[in-house]
């Protein structure tokens, strides 16, 4: 082997050296740059941890704590997952917290006064996600109005229907035996949290290893580029909408076993922190993109945050306050990253 094949600067001039060294040193510099921005909010996570590790030894850093941190919030990551559907596409679905909501009362009213079997309960509830975001997607994609007001309107609507079931009150008339499946642990870990787990294996899957899960990314990259592929842009986002519904149904149903009741008001409070966990999610591991285990690795940051916080003895407000200031660092933080993989 020659001198020059072993050294591919020998023989170039300087400049040309120079070039290839300052290009590389780019090239090594924007890599890192990436695994920074993917890992960004793992980093952040971990730091979270070990600092109320560190200062709360005897309340944070428990068996118990990370349990309890797991567990409270699969509902959440539940919901918040079925949101980065809609998301991926490019559209907005404001009724999610609302058909969570309803999916509670819905699930009281049909086992507790109507005595319906659970099953046939768990699939009326979820027809109706199903039913609302057909809605949304009525209006959204074929009528043509805009994502948040149509799904804002359908998102009253629910509420309407939430209060004219529940007559503005709680039901405590959740079928036992849903409570009781809802509420089993598995290795100290109640059910909810291995279905959101599940959603997001599948949800990933979907994302990263099929062609439909391609086609929603690309509708929500460029709609018209998408429609001029041949790709099916309305019913891909359609479908987005109805899946939407469907799992904030479900969330919802998992909520009326979680709590053994169905509060009417409920639903709304899940809005913010779902929509901060998407976001968030959005700006990791696949950053500038929507998805499944960034929303995951995202939610749980938000939850760490907020119990430590609670644990050092901050006021009950701090909660709304963390997840909006989340929100607003994570809309920037990937319109960052994504002005920078243009660039």
């Amino acid at each position: 082997m020659t001198d020059a094949a072993r050294d591919p600067m020998q023989g170039k001039s300087p400049d040309a050296a120079a070039r290839g060294t300052s290009d590389a040193a780019r090239l090594r510099a924007g890599r890192g740059r990436m695994a920074a921005y993917r890992y960004a909010v793992v980093f952040a996570l971990l730091i979270l941890v070990a600092g109320f590790s560190v200062l709360l030894p005897n309340t944070f850093f428990t068996l118990g704590n990370f349990r309890t941190i797991v567990s409270s919030q699969a509902v959440l990551m539940i919901l918040a997952l079925g949101l980065t559907l809609p998301l991926t596409t490019g559209e907005f679905d404001l009724s999610v917290g609302s058909m969570l909501g309803c999916g509670a009362v819905l699930t009281a009213y049909f086992t507790g006064v109507l005595h319906l079997p659970l099953v046939m309960v768990v699939i009326a509830t979820v027809l109706v996600g199903v039913l609302a975001g057909a809605i949304n997607g009525l209006f959204v994609v074929r009528i043509g109005i805009n994502a948040f007001i149509g799904t804002l309107g359908t998102s009253t609507i629910l509420m309407g229907l939430t209060l004219a079931v529940s007559g503005g009150q709680i039901l405590n008339t959740v079928a036992e035996p849903l409570s009781e499946f809802v509420q089993y642990q598995i290795f100290g870990l109640a059910v909810p949290v291995y279905i959101g787990f599940g959603l997001a294996i599948g949800l990933w899957y979907l994302y990263e290893h099929t062609p439909t899960g391609r086609h929603l990314f690309f509708v929500g990259e460029g709609r018209e580029a998408a429609r001029l592929t041949g790709l099916g842009v309305d019913r891909l986002r359609f479908a987005a909408f109805i899946g939407s519904g469907a799992i904030s149904a479900g969330a919802g149903v998992l909520t009326a076993g979680q709590l053994g009741a169905a509060d009417p008001s409920v639903g709304p409070s899940f809005l913010l922190p779902a929509y901060a966990a998407a976001f968030l999610g959005a700006a990791t591991i696949k950053p500038g993109r929507f998805n499944a285990w960034g929303t995951v690795v995202a939610l749980y940051l938000l939850v760490t945050g907020v119990t430590g916080l609670e644990l050092l003895g901050t006021s009950s407000w701090v909660q709304e306050m963390f997840n909006g200031i989340a929100l607003l660092i994570a809309v920037t933080f990937a319109r960052f990253v994504a002005r920078n993989q243009v660039a």
